[in-house]
């Protein structure tokens, strides 16, 4: 059974920390937590659920948000545990209310929410998460364009709108010259490689050897009827 959650997350000032102080607004999965589309991430993991039969479900945001951490650390799934519990940015991260010392659930569960979402799943979440990204770019630059021209507006005549132009390559730049810096996070990439503890990797590599020792006996007389 699965209920469906308010995804809007509160605010750092309003998340329970039992020692005192609040949450970093700049601290990596605050931010992050602005940029995953969590209703989007909803309308594809609620159907999978029964809405009045069975347990509860945990929810899309503890789900997603708990295989991002594994993939996003480099974690096994019981340290992926670990880290929610120990960390209260990541637990902002994955909606709770305020920090808590309990696991929110066994790391066996890690073997479901695998389960929840296909490889198609992830690559339309990473580019939802690419676009909104870019959203948010624009408007912080919109913004700071329009804090900066503000006191020129009466004196210039006209209000100074964000040039969209200096973010592209001009027209008339000299033909292979460098323009810009381009800076990849190769995290944030769909990883469309086998994951490398899989025996998939160990049955690939007897296949291939297998492979090659049929070729070099086809070319030996003495080893074509009883191969090593």
């Amino acid at each position: 059974m699965y209920r469906r959650h308010n995804n809007g997350q509160i605010s750092i000032k309003e998340f329970h920390l039992p020692f005192g102080g609040t949450l970093d607004p700049e601290n990596r999965w605050v931010q992050l937590e602005g940029l995953i589309p969590w209703d989007e991430l909803e309308e594809t993991y609620a159907p999978q659920f029964s809405a009045t039969i069975g347990a509860p479900a945990k929810s899309v945001r503890m789900a997603f948000g708990a295989l991002y951490i594994k993939q996003k650390l480099g974690l096994t799934d019981e340290e992926t545990v670990h880290q929610i519990r120990e960390n209260a940015y990541i637990q902002f991260f994955l909606g709770f209310a305020g920090y808590t010392a309990k696991a929110p659930f066994d790391a066996s569960m890690m073997v479901h929410f695998r389960k929840r979402f296909s490889d198609e799943d992830l690559r339309r979440i990473n580019e939802l998460v690419v676009q909104r990204g870019k959203e948010i770019l624009l408007e912080a630059l919109a913004q700071a364009a329009d804090d900066d021209d503000h006191d020129d507006r009466d004196s210039s005549g006209g209000g100074a709108q964000l040039e969209l132009d200096a973010l592209i390559k001009p027209a008339d730049w000299p033909e292979g010259k460098n323009w810009g810096t381009l800076t990849i996070d190769a995290s944030c990439t769909p990883a469309d490689i086998t994951y490398p503890r899989d025996l998939k990797l160990l049955n690939e590599a007897r296949t291939t050897t297998e492979r090659v020792i049929d070729d070099l006996c086809s070319q030996s007389s003495g080893f074509r009827r009883h191969r090593p």
